[in-house]
């Protein structure tokens, strides 16, 4: 649950910063991404494990 809530907040991160901020160096917006494609990562992990046991 808590890397669902993470990966969430990443998304609406990934929102302001495109839609609000607009910034001139895309930095944010890939680091938003990165975070995003690491939660969906630590889902996909966690199922996995969960499912061995």
């Amino acid at each position: 649950m808590t890397i669902l809530a993470g990966t969430a907040a990443w998304v609406i991160a990934l929102a302001v910063v495109l839609l609000v901020v607009r910034p001139a160096d895309p930095r944010p917006a890939w680091v938003c991404v990165a975070g995003i494609g690491l939660g969906l990562f630590g889902i996909l992990y966690v199922r996995r494990r969960d499912s061995r046991s």
